[in-house]
């Protein structure tokens, strides 16, 4: 089974943690990563597989939040 790397946003966070289905990322990835503002508007306690990562250009970052919230851009950027 391939390796993948996976950035979610929040909505997929919380569509599947309302099912119980959040550790199915795991069982298919392996490797989530989220972004600070993603965790935060998540507001709940993330699982210890999912990694939070800051996003390193915070221009492309505030582009990005110009056009659709700030979880979105986090994880585009």
């Amino acid at each position: 089974m391939a390796e993948y790397v996976i950035i979610t946003d929040t909505s997929c966070l919380i569509l599947l943690d309302k099912i119980g289905a959040l550790n199915l990322l795991y069982t298919l990835y392996r490797n989530v990563l989220i972004t600070p503002q993603i965790a935060a508007e998540f507001k709940t306690a993330l699982p210890a597989w999912i990694q939070v990562v800051s996003v390193k250009n915070s221009n492309l970052l505030k582009a990005y939040a110009n056009q659709v919230d700030l979880g979105e851009a986090s994880a585009i950027a």
